[in-house]
């Protein structure tokens, strides 16, 4: 069970942390290992330099289909083929290093990196279902910030690992309470892909 710290949260996100005692089966989310080295600290020194916009929470789009302004994750088709920086990432170079090694994998179809301001929250939700599987890598996980699916436990973003996240498929909630901002960012890839397609293979019937 976990207990928020404040009352300052909506009583469905307290109850949603606090009433579901369920624990990851892996159908939900698991971590994965990306085949290349990155440093969390390095990337997190340009993530804290980006230019968020003002939404609740601060959102950074940096990448995502070549001619179009931001499509919104919740509203991304697979319609598009050609996908490049949405940002000048001249001042950014270990941002534009790790986007140009996902990319030699195959295909990444957006990105977006999210702040979180201290005791900020996202209402339970479900994503679109344009594109069921998201990457999330989180650069600053501060003690108290949860990212929790219901009936499949809390994410584990321990030591900063990746995790593949079936966003469409499942109602998850997020919460930092805590005194400090939160960094992460996510993407989409074409998963048809056969350099994606491996981090979907070799997994029992059901499971991510």
């Amino acid at each position: 069970m976990t207990t928020l710290n404040t009352e300052i949260y909506p009583k469905l996100i307290r109850d949603f942390f606090r009433f579901d005692h369920s624990a990851s089966d892996g159908t939900a989310h698991r971590p994965i290992t990306l085949p290349f080295a990155y440093a969390p600290a390095e990337l997190l020194a340009e993530a804290e330099q980006l230019p968020y916009d003002d939404r609740t929470v601060n959102r950074c789009y940096v990448w995502g289909p070549v001619g179009k302004p931001d499509p919104g994750c919740d509203l991304l088709t697979s319609t598009d083929t050609h996908y490049t920086a949405q940002i000048d990432l001249t001042s950014y170079p270990k941002i534009k290093q790790f986007i140009d090694s996902l990319t030699e994998i195959g295909p990444v179809t957006y990105l977006t990196f999210k702040r979180m301001a201290p005791k900020g929250y996202i209402m339970p939700h479900i994503d679109s279902e344009c594109n069921p599987y998201k990457i999330y890598v989180p650069l600053s996980w501060p003690e108290g910030s949860q990212f929790k699916m219901l009936g499949q436990g809390n994410v584990d973003f321990s030591d900063l690992k990746p995790n593949l996240i079936n966003t469409s498929g499942h109602m998850h909630a997020v919460v930092n309470d805590s005194s400090e901002s939160r960094i992460i960012f996510s993407f989409y890839v074409d998963w048809s892909c056969p350099g994606w397609q491996k981090y979907l293979e070799h997994r029992p019937v059901g499971v991510l």
